[in-house]
C-alpha cells in the first residue's frame, strides 16, 4: 500500500472508529487501491472478494472523493453485517451514519452531500432522511481536546513533572492533554513566567486530514529539461525510470497540465511511484570545463 493509499485508509479508519467505537476493528479488514485514471461514469467500486476499494478520478474535489470513499466503505460494512449489500435504505442508513461522523470530525460539511450533483448519493440520502441541514451531527469530544507541548523544559522540568506533564523521548518534548482549548490556555498562562511564549505549542489531539496526489511522468522532456526542472519535475524522481516526474495535489492536476501547455509536443501520463523515500536532487555544479555535460538532476 502506497503512502497516499495509507493516508486515505487512515482517514476512513478514523471515521469507522468514531462511528462504531465498540466494534470498529471488525470493519478494518479492507484495502485501498488508487487507480490513476479519469473515468466518466465511475468514481470507485468495492470488490468484495478482495475486500478492496478501488478509487478513480482523484482530480475531483476532496469532499466529493471522501463521500465516494464513504459510499464504498458502507458496502464493506453492510457485507460484514449481513453478508450482502445493495442500495436499499439499510445501505443508506449506514452511509448516513458514517457521513455524519465525518461531519463531526470536520472532514465534511452537512451540505456537501447535497452538492454532489454527479451521483445518486445526495438524492437518495435526502429521499430517506430529509434535508441534510436538519440532520443531527454527533458530538465527538476528542475534537475538543488539546495537547500542550513544551519544547524545552530543562529549566523547570520538576514543575512540569509536578503538574503531570509527561516526557516524550522521540520528540524530546514535555506534553499534557487537556479537555478544551481554554483549559490548555489556562495552563499555558501558569507556565509563561518560566519560559518564553514561543517555547509552547497547543495542538489538537485529533485533526484528521484527507488528501491525495498524482504523479505526472514525462518521457520526451529532454528539449524542455530546464523548464521542467523549474516547474519542480525531477529526472527519474520517485523511482520511475527514464522519466521526468512531479508529485502534485490531485485537485491541482488540471492546473498542472495547463502549465505544460507551452511545451509543444510534450507527452505526459500518470505514473506510480516505485519508492517511498524522497527523490534525490543533485547539487548544481560550479562552472567548469565539464559544463557541456547534461545534468538531469538540476
Amino acid at each position: 500500500m502506497s503512502k497516499d493509499e495509507a493516508l486515505i485508509k487512515g482517514t476512513i479508519d478514523t471515521i469507522l472508529k468514531y462511528t462504531y467505537p465498540n466494534d470498529y476493528k471488525d470493519y478494518l479488514s479492507y484495502f485501498i487501491r488508487i487507480r490513476p485514471k479519469e473515468l466518466k461514469s465511475k468514481h470507485a467500486h468495492y470488490i468484495r472478494k478482495e475486500r478492496m476499494i478501488e478509487i478513480f478520478n482523484l482530480s475531483r474535489e476532496s469532499r466529493f472523493l471522501l463521500i465516494t470513499c464513504i459510499h464504498e466503505i458502507s458496502h464493506h460494512v453492510e457485507y460484514e453485517l449481513t453478508g450482502d449489500s445493495g442500495h436499499d435504505k439499510s445501505f443508506y442508513e449506514i452511509m448516513q451514519e458514517l457521513y455524519l461522523t465525518a461531519v463531526g470530525l470536520k472532514l465534511l460539511n452537512l451540505t456537501d452531500i447535497a452538492d454532489q450533483f454527479d451521483t445518486a448519493n445526495g438524492r437518495n440520502m435526502i429521499k430517506y432522511f430529509g434535508e441534510p441541514i436538519d440532520w443531527e451531527v454527533p458530538i465527538i469530544p476528542d475534537m475538543e481536546k488539546r495537547m500542550l507541548i513544551v519544547k524545552d523544559g530543562r529549566l523547570f522540568k520538576d514543575r512540569l513533572r509536578s503538574r503531570e506533564f509527561y516526557w516524550f523521548t522521540v520528540s524530546q518534548t514535555w506534553q499534557k492533554e487537556f479537555p478544551t482549548q481554554q483549559a490548555a490556555e489556562q495552563e499555558l498562562a501558569e507556565l509563561l513566567p518560566f519560559s518564553k511564549k514561543d517555547n509552547f505549542l497547543i495542538r489538537p489531539i485529533l485533526s484528521p486530514t484527507f488528501l491525495s496526489y498524482y504523479y505526472i511522468g514525462i518521457e520526451n522532456g529532454y528539449e524542455y529539461r530546464y523548464g521542467l526542472s523549474e516547474l519542480g519535475y525531477l529526472w527519474e524522481g520517485y523511482g520511475v525510470n527514464r522519466m521526468w516526474v512531479k508529485k502534485v495535489d490531485a485537485q491541482s492536476y488540471y492546473e498542472e497540465l495547463r502549465k505544460l501547455t507551452p511545451f509543444a509536443g510534450i507527452e505526459y501520463k500518470k505514473v506510480t511511484p516505485k519508492e517511498t523515500k524522497p527523490p534525490r536532487k543533485r547539487k548544481k555544479k560550479a562552472q567548469s570545463k565539464q559544463a557541456y555535460k547534461i545534468d538531469y538532476y538540476v
